[in-house]
Formats: structure tokens, sequence, C-alpha cells
């Protein structure tokens, strides 16, 4: 059985929490305009209680089919993400503010943890802020572009005035 929910308050001091899981693709609901695909993504987490709060640490493993930001071609991006982070009551802010010690920490009063939200999460921290095929990409020069019914009308546009450049060139 797939587990969605884990209540904080069943885990004790001396038994630290252990979930594997896995969600699908559906379930994820990621951005459309840069992820095209996704594997179903699994999510390895084991909770522990501290003093105060607790500790989340695991790792999330999955695949993304990406756009890219420049030539707008489809690339396949595998993520295996290892994180480690406290959960604390919001009693815990400091000054009303967080400092910089408390970066790795996240704070909730809720007692119960969604572990699609933590996989998620993971998963947009880890996306690129622009997703491209190659370091090295040259935009549309990339490759040409296979499929041009849902291209931006603009790509097909550079595309034209491109070969009307090298046309003049010779």
């Amino acid at each position: 059985m797939k587990k969605r929910y884990v209540n904080l308050q069943e885990i004790t001091v001396k038994e630290p929490l252990k979930v594997d899981t896995e969600f699908s693709d559906k379930m994820l609901s990621l951005p459309k305009e840069e992820v095209v695909a996704s594997s179903p993504f699994k999510l390895y987490i084991e909770i522990s209680k501290r003093a105060v709060g607790y500790n989340a640490k695991g790792d999330v493993r999955g695949s993304l089919t990406l756009r890219c930001g420049r030539c707008d071609r489809e690339f396949f991006k595998r993520l295996n993400i290892e994180f480690s982070y406290d959960i604390m009551p919001t009693s815990e802010i400091t000054e009303g503010r967080i400092n910089k010690a408390e970066l790795d920490v996240k704070f909730s009063d809720e007692d119960v943890l969604d572990l699609l939200d933590v996989v998620r999460e993971q998963i947009f921290l880890n996306l690129p802020f622009k997703p491209l095929c190659d370091d090295n990409c040259k935009g549309i020069e990339c490759g040409e572009i296979e499929n041009t019914e849902n291209v931006d009308d603009r790509w097909n546009k550079l595309k034209e005035l491109k070969e009307k450049l090298e046309r003049k060139e010779k």
C-alpha cells in the first residue's frame, strides 16, 4: 500500500518512522510549461523525533522529460535527490525572523506530514530555473525542430530569417 500521510505524533524518540513509497506522475501536478512528462517518483524517508521537532532525511528518485528554454527540444533528466531537514514548530522562530542557520528547517505546527508535498518540494527545488538540453545549446541552431505544429511561431520566423541571411552570404 502506498502511504501518503504521516502522523508525526505517532513517532517516538526510540523508534524513527521509515517510509518507502511512490507517487504517480498524475499526482505530482508538475508545471506543464517546462515538464513534458514524468516517471513515477519514489520516496524513501526516515523521520526521527528530537527533543523539539523532528528530523526528516531521505531521497527522491525519478525522471523528467523537460523542454529546453532555448531550442524548445525535449530532453531527459534523471533526478536522484538526497535531502535532510528539521521540522520545527513555528514557536521556535527566533525574533520573528528566520536566520541563516534555520534555512534547512521547515516550520510547521501541523501534526500530519503530506509525503506528496515532500516529493513535489524536492522536485521543484531541483528543477533548473531555465531548463537547457545542453549547457552549450545554441537555441534554434541546436538542431532541426521535428514537430513545428506546437512550436512558438517566433522560432519559425527566426529560422526563416537565419536561412535568408545564409543565402545572402553565399
